[in-house]
């Protein structure tokens, strides 16, 4: 097509018809622009086209991802849960004055037993580092989605400071005052347990605390909610497009 308008404004130039040959040259310029237009947008169709592809790929994968996360932070709560229980259950005994009868200890040994925990969460995060180290969450087309992602790590790393703070409480003081006194799987039928240390304002701060650093980890410091919120939301949101709710 531009030979033939060259072909053209060649021979308008040797018939001096100056005016007809800026008219062709004209289109000749329109026709270039057009054809530059059409091959750009035939190359942004096909880069957003592999560009979806690949949403599609990493959708899949955080939306795996996630659904395991939230198993795991289930089963976190879940062991939350027992330890939260049984520190009431070992609470709703104070003051103890004297050495509980046999039956009384049998069932403070299984609570004490179960205080413990320190289990903590820690999410997959294969497909997020992925994003963050190539930069490139904004494959991710999904604003509400994109910004969950970004936010997500710090997110999971306020909760599990309290989760930290109360792992940390065990194994700095829980665990060496009960050691200190108690047999090692509280056993309190061996008389060399130190029954005495029950008795003490010591012990029941000791039980006290726990319960409030993993009462903090349930409900007073709101970090949970937020990252089951935020959970579901990812999930919700990196589902297969055909499961979508609409």
């Amino acid at each position: 097509m531009i030979k033939f308008f060259r072909k053209i404004r060649q021979q308008l130039l040797k018939e001096n018809r100056f005016t007809k040959y800026l008219l062709y040259a004209i289109g000749e310029i329109i026709l270039v622009v057009i054809g530059i237009l059409i091959a750009l947008q035939i190359n942004n169709w096909n880069e957003n086209r592999i560009n979806s592809k690949k949403e599609t790929i990493v959708l899949a994968n955080i939306h795996k991802e996630f659904v395991q996360n939230k198993k795991q932070l289930d089963s976190v709560v879940g062991q939350h849960k027992v330890v939260f229980k049984n520190c009431a259950g070992v609470i709703s005994l104070f003051p103890l004055t004297s050495k509980p009868e046999q039956e009384v200890l049998d069932s403070l040994a299984t609570m004490l037993w179960w205080t413990y925990g320190g289990i903590t969460f820690n999410p997959t995060q294969t497909s997020i580092k992925a994003l963050a180290s190539t930069s490139s969450f904004d494959i991710i087309k999904n604003e509400t989605l994109r910004d969950l992602l970004i936010s997500w790590n710090d997110l999971v790393t306020d909760y599990q400071e309290e989760e930290l703070a109360s792992r940390n409480h065990i194994w700095s003081q829980y665990d060496p005052y009960l050691s200190k006194h108690f047999d090692w799987n509280l056993n309190f039928k061996d008389e060399r347990n130190d029954f005495d240390a029950l008795q003490t304002l010591e012990f029941e701060y000791m039980v006290r605390s726990r319960y409030d650093l993993v009462d903090q980890i349930l409900n007073t410091s709101g970090e949970l909610q937020k990252v089951q919120v935020t959970l579901d939301k990812i999930i919700e949101l990196s589902k297969p497009s055909g499961n979508q709710n609409p």
